[in-house]
């Protein structure tokens, strides 16, 4: 909230109440929500205006007598909002407010459009307020945050799944830190991933809302397509893509790309070398046995009558 105080100069008619002039102090908040616009964002700006005249009293006695009836509200005729080059205001002109009340507020709308190039910073819209019966023009400016930063990613590690033995031994688990940067809250947060010849469980993240500044840490269990693959000590390239939308509007992060390398399989890796060695064993002793069998049926034959 950005509080910023203005004066509306008024001029109270009627009776005697003519000779009184009173400065109305009107104090003037505004928000908008999202409460921190990125490019491309449709954004509700609100103003909220309130009369604050009864707790401050203020006026100059123009010569009037004492009994004179004062009136403390003021009439709002129009307001404007500026716009920019980066911000647009739709319709940026609201007409015959009515009448603030001591004490009364009441909010104005304004609908704001981020081009898709607008620069993170903070922008100055001008604001106008024509009101009070003399039709008194105010100029003041309201600021809008604007940040183009985005869901930020980063690897921690990856290990063998610690999955049920249904899970394939060349699966692993990869998991991620998932960071809002920002200084306003983030819906819907989806983390998708994607690479050529892996499969992910689950295939889409929801995290749903992210507070400012908070960090969640995610895991996907990867697995290859390809047993070639799966048994190659090659690595493969990850890209993990943020879904999320900052207000109404959606967005997309950048790709946040890691490299994965499939775990090797050392039980499977021992069995196989020891059914070869099996293998290898039968081989020998079966050869061995035919070469003992082939000299034993040559001696018989060399062997006659004396």
């Amino acid at each position: 909230m950005n509080r910023i105080f203005i004066v509306i100069l008024m001029l109270l008619v009627g009776g005697q109440a003519a000779g009184y002039e009173y400065r109305m102090p009107v104090n003037i908040q505004s928000s908008t929500a999202p409460a921190v616009l990125m490019p491309g964002d449709e954004a509700i700006l609100t103003i909220q205006m309130q009369n604050g005249a009864a707790a401050y009293g203020v006026g100059r006695d123009a010569g009037a007598s004492s009994s004179s009836n004062i009136v403390l509200s003021t009439p709002i005729n129009h307001t404007t909002l500026h716009g920019t080059s980066e911000l647009e205001v739709i319709d940026p002109d609201c007409y015959d407010l009515g009448m603030i009340g001591p004490n009364d507020s009441f909010p104005i709308y304004y609908k704001l459009q981020a081009s898709d190039n607008v620069s993170s910073g903070t922008y100055l819209l001008g604001f106008e307020v024509q009101g009070g019966y003399d039709m008194i023009t105010i100029k003041r400016e309201i600021p809008v945050k604007v940040d183009s930063s985005t869901v930020s990613m980063a690897i921690i590690e990856s290990a063998p799944s610690t999955n049920p033995p249904a899970t394939p031994a060349t699966a692993a688990t990869l998991n991620l830190n998932v960071a809002n940067p920002r200084e306003n809250t983030l819906n819907a947060v989806t983390i998708v991933p994607s690479a050529q010849g892996l499969r992910f469980s689950p295939e889409r993240y929801y995290i749903g809302t992210m507070d400012a500044d908070e960090v969640f840490t995610i895991s996907f269990v990867v697995q290859s397509t390809d047993p070639l693959q799966s048994s190659s000590r090659g690595g493969s390239n990850i890209s993990f893509v943020a879904e999320f939308k900052n207000g109404d509007t959606w967005h997309q992060s950048e790709p946040y790309i890691t490299t994965y390398s499939p775990p090797v399989n050392d039980a499977g890796s021992n069995n196989n070398l020891l059914l070869l060695a099996i293998g290898l064993l039968a081989l020998l002793a079966a050869g061995g046995f035919l070469y003992r069998k082939r000299l034993s049926k040559g001696g018989g034959a060399g062997k006659g009558p004396a």
